[in-house]
């Protein structure tokens, strides 16, 4: 909502319920995180820090518990207070206590948890009210009485042929319906459009669409105005459809390799007509392209796992390392000359959620970081054996400047973090986007210490880890790079696997050592 010209107080927007120990904004109808409070005023409500500060005092005097401790209430009492109801279902086996919206998840429960061959009535499962304190991956859903309220979202319960399940995973959120923005209109599709294809649009401005930006503004804007430019630039509608069916994917791993496939079909039909406006934006153009180039980033790392068919991550027998750097940087760097239009257009909000408005200091100020990155400047030089490549003039100042601009992306992503701001767009602007076209020579040639500087920007991609296009995309990466390298490089690996939590494969004994106290 916009901000108030005063803002609204702790009763007005707040609501805690001490027998549970959450805290409840009456305006989005879902309990906040503990940690989450002062970021959720600010994103959601554009409450800024000096109207917020009564607001998180109040929420600092309460007694709150973290999601996974949260004691949900007994079966069938009213409803809580400012919380949606749903219609759902409850598992009917004895002594299960599994709740869903959808009677496709049920039958899915049904055909793993209890082996059973699912059945077309109510014996296996019976209709009940439910809520949830939480959205997104801490959802937990307990049983009310079936008191409706007019607010109440409309059943769910019917399965289709054509289209795709329209609820995320009770496991696997980003994406969280309960918003306080309003989901894109049900505008017809064209009508050359097949139902697969609406199937999976509505998918995208349902639920995809949540991760794609970091606050209420440039969510709307992926929800609304984006796909609406999908009905004028055939491209645009393949890529929207490409990063659905990638999504999907996720969410339903039965149906993943076909998802796969139909997102590779989509990306390859959307890819050539792509390409032939990139070399020329114009003011018409400019913002499909830009969406469809970040629809494009998205798929990088999304299919870098399973797809070899693009050519966007692999190629022939290379390691394929930088490939996903070339479409990055290339993908950040085509609208100088048009940038003061899309600026102040379309994409004004997600380019405004995401740009950083103060000057960074070269060193990080976190000091750790800042010791380990100086002690990068010595690698190229470092070992008994030297690099693979005869380090050249050029080549040693590719190296140098990354390693700065990654030390600057090191206070870039703790700044945006900070501000609750940080998405695929910064990690992708702190770093890949300005390095050298140089470096990814390095990379290509797999110097071994640009792979090193390339596991260390792993570090800076945590704060994607949960969605859903970025899982395990940095446990693949740095895994790769360590196999690139031999046992005298390797040790430089042991700090970016520690920050991401970890193990470096075949770790031997003899190479546990940390390159802080190794001597060059």
């Amino acid at each position: 909502m916009p901000a108030a010209t005063s803002p609204p107080s702790p009763s007005e927007l707040l609501h805690y319920l001490p027998a549970q120990r959450v805290l409840i904004c009456k305006e989005c109808r879902y309990a906040i995180q503990p940690s989450a409070v002062s970021r959720h005023l600010k994103d959601l409500h554009h409450i800024y820090r000096s109207d917020r500060q009564e607001l998180v005092e109040y929420a600092k005097g309460l007694q709150l518990v973290d999601t996974a401790h949260v004691v949900l209430p007994p079966p069938h009492e009213a409803p809580v207070p400012f919380l949606p109801t749903e219609n759902g279902l409850a598992c009917a086996r004895e002594g299960c206590t599994h709740l869903c919206i959808t009677t496709k998840r049920m039958k899915s429960h049904w055909a793993t948890a209890h082996k059973d061959v699912v059945g077309s009535g109510f014996s296996q499962w019976r209709p009940v009210t439910l809520q949830t304190f939480f959205r997104g991956n801490q959802l937990r859903y307990f049983v009310v009485s079936a008191q409706s309220t007019p607010e109440s979202p409309s059943p769910q319960n019917s399965d289709t042929q054509s289209e795709p399940d329209s609820r995320m995973s009770e496991t696997t959120s980003p994406s969280d319906c309960s918003e306080p923005w309003s989901l894109a209109s049900e505008t017809p599709c064209p009508s050359d459009w097949s139902a697969d294809d609406v199937a999976l649009f509505r998918h995208f401005t349902k639920f995809t669409f949540y991760d794609l930006g970091c606050g209420p503004r440039s969510r709307k804007t992926w929800q609304g105005p984006i796909p609406e430019m999908a009905f004028r630039h055939d491209f645009l509608k393949h890529g929207i459809l490409a990063c659905a069916a990638l999504h999907l994917a996720q969410l339903n791993p039965p149906e993943r390799r076909r998802y796969e496939m139909i997102a590779a079909c989509h990306q390859a039909r959307g890819l050539p007509q792509f390409r032939a406006l990139v070399g020329a934006p114009t003011d018409e153009t400019c913002n499909a392209i830009l969406a469809f180039s970040h629809l494009l980033i998205v798929h990088c790392f999304a299919a870098e796992e399973q797809d070899e068919t693009l050519l966007l991550v692999r190629e022939g027998e290379e390691s394929g390392l930088p490939d996903w750097l070339k479409v990055i940087r290339s993908s950040c760097t085509m609208f100088s000359h048009l940038w003061h239009v899309m600026k102040n257009g379309l994409m004004k909000p997600f380019i405004e959620e995401t740009m950083q408005d103060e000057p960074l200091p070269i060193i990080p100020e976190n000091p750790e970081h800042a010791a380990r990155l100086k002690q990068l400047l010595t690698l190229p030089i470092y070992g008994k054996n030297p690099p693979l490549l005869e380090i050249l003039e050029h080549q040693m100042t590719a190296y140098t400047s990354s390693l700065i601009i990654l030390a600057r992306g090191f206070g870039a992503a703790q700044a945006a973090t900070d501000k609750g701001a940080f998405t695929m767009w910064t990690a992708v602007q702190i770093w890949p986007a300005r390095i050298p076209l140089e470096f990814l020579d390095l990379l290509r040639a797999r110097e071994p210490a640009a792979l090193v500087l390339l596991a260390h920007y792993c570090i800076l991609l945590g704060p994607l880890e949960e969605s859903w296009y970025m899982g395990g995309f940095r446990k693949r990466l740095l895994e790769r790079i360590y196999w690139q390298l031999d046992e005298e490089w390797r040790r430089w690996l042991d700090w970016p696997f520690a920050e991401c939590g970890l193990t470096p494969p075949g770790r031997m004994e003899d190479v546990q050592c940390d390159p802080m106290t190794a001597s060059g």
